[in-house]
């Protein structure tokens, strides 16, 4: 056998040394040129006619009549790419490349194939190189740009798609991919006028109303994303995304059933998505349909038993419909899955108050507080359970120092004899019983005017007098009108001792809050608030004393339980405003000038709050409109 294969070995060797075998991609001079020319033309015309397989068939054709045609091998890489075979299209694209390593289209072509397989790191370099090598084109440094979105470097992607910009003013793409990567550093309004002038140049652009849907709906204008949703959904019914953010933002705008109407169509398209039945079953639950939210959330964990928020949500329904057991059940089961998941120690230390539980309770909230300092909820719930595990620690104290003092009977005044006279041994004297002093007569608290308009009142206006805000200041919250105070009462003489003490009257126990959807949805127990005016009244007082932070969770209170007090939105959005919390104090602003058109003190807080988020603009127009509320010349 070996004697065999030594002797095929020199016949193959001579017939190399004379010439008469030639390897199939060898020689040059056997290479048909204009035969691949022709083929290759054909493959460029079945592309544009959308035949693929005819275009590989003839790109095919082409290089076997020349194997050295690279450009055969990038254009049949592009439509294996596009079939799904990506192998092939890797191979093709490797053979353009060495084939002609000086060519700046090699590499931009093998650069699109890595940015589609998800190896952006490895499309940046080919696409540097294809730049380095000339190739100044609006489509590279696009291509270049979305590789550097896919790696979350941002200001990268805005070079990138400035320098494609000014290559080509009326390419569309670089215009969209400049608006994401604005979105995503949260600059919303910039964003917005990039999807803009994408959706100019190209207005059936899907995407471009989708992306500047969501970048609406990132400043709080929810009617401007909803209409921009709608038009991405007339232009494509089956657009998953569409359906989903835009019943998210059917919430915001209250429009509860049409977010079920649009979750609903969501999961039709994909019904295995886990988040949109937690999405729903908020919204059911929110309705008080809370068997229906229950569904919901009992799919969401066979979808994804591993998912924490999937049982937090699912023990908020057990809660509501009274079955505490299965609900701390599941609040557990999330805290185990997640240890380090504020909301899941939170959640379950809110059902421990619930109950009573007051030491787990505290337990609880003192873990979720240590995991998420800066939620405020959790830290104001958490000072409640602290309180009342004091209490019950204090009660139980002083019921060991009592004395058992209840089988003593104490002779009445009547039952004592009657003194004798005449000499007798002085007597020991008993010490008469303690009385116990009146108590003092304390004057009564004067009553508290209530200030609070009705809501349908629109806030009075700024007096004209009142001269124009400067760019610099920061909005003012309107001031709570002053407490009415009453003069003191005259205190009176104290009632002879032998008056009966007046009854103290026993404080009532608060009511423990609710059970909670989430610790963001918590109700403090204990005796305060309860309808919008008093909430909004107590808000405002917080602001007074600068607890900005405080002010929050009250003011919120007031605009759940009444959404159309403007007076609410604008007192909320001037404590989101000190807390540099601009987008959110916009959003506010936006609900309160929504609600009352001629609020003129929202907008001198839009307008400062816009300034300060750097929307110059936006902070010009507001000072406008207030000149003209209070019909001042504009200076």
């Amino acid at each position: 056998m070996r004697t065999t294969y030594f002797r095929l070995g020199r016949i193959l060797l001579t017939l190399v040394s004379a010439g008469l075998f030639i390897p199939a991609f060898g020689a040059d001079t056997k290479a048909d040129r204009k035969k691949s020319e022709a083929a290759y033309q054909r493959g460029v015309r079945a592309d544009e006619a959308g035949k693929r397989d005819e275009a590989i068939a003839a790109y095919s054709e082409a290089i076997q009549a020349d194997a050295s045609y690279a450009a055969a091998f990038r254009a049949r890489g592009k439509d294996y790419q596009a079939a799904g075979l990506n192998e092939k299209a890797a191979s093709d694209f490797e053979q353009a490349v060495q084939l002609q390593p000086g060519s700046a289209e090699a590499y931009f072509a093998r650069g699109g194939y890595f940015a589609a397989i998800k190896q952006p790191e490895r499309a940046i370099h080919d696409f540097d190189t294809a730049i380095n090598l000339k190739l100044e084109h609006t489509d590279v440094y696009n291509a270049r740009g979305q590789a550097y979105l896919a790696i979350l470097n941002y200001q990268k992607a805005i070079e990138d798609f400035t320098q494609a910009i000014r290559l080509r003013l009326d390419n569309s793409e670089p215009y969209k991919g400049l608006g994401m990567a604005h979105a995503a550093l949260q600059q919303y309004r910039d964003a917005v006028d990039d999807f803009t002038s994408c959706i100019a140049r190209k207005p059936g652009d899907e995407q471009a109303f989708v992306e500047r849907g969501l970048a609406y709906s990132s400043i709080g204008d929810y009617p401007r994303a909803q209409a921009d949703l709608d038009v991405a959904l007339k232009l494509d019914a089956g657009d998953l995304r569409a359906w989903r953010v835009r019943g998210a933002v059917r919430e915001r705008l209250r429009d509860d059933a049409g977010a079920v109407d649009d979750y609903s169509e969501a999961l039709k398209r994909d019904p295995k998505d886990m988040r949109l039945y937690l999405a729903r079953g908020a919204v059911y639950a929110r309705n008080n349909q809370l068997k229906a939210a229950l569904q919901d959330r009992e799919q969401a964990v066979q979808l994804d038993p591993t998912n924490p928020e999937a049982y937090v949500a699912r023990g908020g329904s057990y809660h509501l419909l009274g079955d505490h057991e299965k609900g701390l059940a599941d609040r557990t089961r999330a805290i185990g899955l997640s240890p380090g998941y504020a909301l899941a120690w939170a959640a379950r230390g809110n059902a421990y108050f619930i109950l009573g539980r007051f030491d787990e309770a505290l337990a609880d909230l003192t873990q979720a507080e240590k995991l998420e300092p800066g939620n405020i909820e959790t830290r104001r719930l958490r000072i409640m359970a602290q309180q009342r595990v004091a209490e019950i620690v204090e009660t139980a104290k002083a019921k060991e120092k009592v004395p058992d003092s209840g089988k003593v009977k104490l002779p009445s005044p009547e039952a004592a004899p009657p003194s004798v006279p005449g000499p007798s041994k002085p007597a020991v004297q008993q010490a008469p019983p303690v009385v116990p002093p009146p108590p003092p007569v304390v004057p009564p608290t004067p009553p508290v005017a209530q200030p609070t308009p009705p809501v349908a009142q629109p806030t009075p206006p700024v007096a004209q007098s009142t001269p124009p805000v400067a760019q610099s200041t920061p909005p003012v919250a309107q001031p709570t009108p002053p407490v009415a105070q009453q003069a003191p009462a005259v205190a009176q003489p104290a009632p002879p001792v032998a008056q009966q003490a007046p009854t103290v009257a026993q404080p009532k126990a608060p009511r423990p809050p609710p059970p909670s959807e989430s610790t963001t949805n918590l109700v403090l127990p204990g005796p305060g608030p309860t309808s919008p005016g008093e909430y909004h009244m107590r808000g405002r007082r917080l602001i007074q004393q600068e607890k900005y932070a405080e002010s929050i969770e009250p003011l919120t209170q007031a605009v759940k339980l009444d959404p159309f007090l403007a007076q609410a939105f604008n007192a909320r959005g001037y404590a989101y405003y000190r807390l540099k919390r601009y987008q959110e104090a916009i959003a506010d602003f936006d609900d309160a000038i929504r609600l009352n058109p001629t609020y003129t003190n929202a907008y001198v807080n839009r307008g400062s709050a816009r300034r300060a988020a750097g929307d110059a603009k936006g902070a010009t127009a507001d000072q406008l409109k207030v000149r003209e509320l209070m019909k001042m010349p504009a200076k």
